[in-house]
């Protein structure tokens, strides 16, 4: 697991996720990150340098044991809801799709 460090004041500590900076500086969105297995923090603003480093170094031994990206997996259920899309008579009234004779 790979863990950036995040300065605050006089501390130093183990961040729970690379800034969307950090990626940017080597080349890599947010998602991509999340599929390489490295954690992101969309809501951090700073940019460390020593994060940098540790991303590139993390990058070049994936590219050297050949890491592939994962293929997010779907989730959540598609839509069920019938009547609000009119697929039934009460949803094509509510939508002003039946046809009055």
């Amino acid at each position: 697991m790979i863990n950036p460090v995040v300065e605050r004041g006089d501390r130093i500590r183990e961040g729970k996720g690379f800034s969307v900076d950090e990626l940017k500086a080597v080349e890599l969105t947010p998602s991509e990150a999340v599929r390489l297995g490295i954690p992101v923090d969309k809501r951090r603003g700073t940019s460390h340098e020593e994060n940098v480093e540790t991303l590139k170094e993390y990058l070049k031994e994936a590219k050297k044991a050949k890491v592939s990206f994962k293929k997010p997996k779907q989730t959540g259920k598609p839509h069920i809801r019938r009547v609000h899309r009119g697929r039934t008579s009460s949803g094509q009234k509510a939508r002003g799709l039946s046809r009055k004779k």
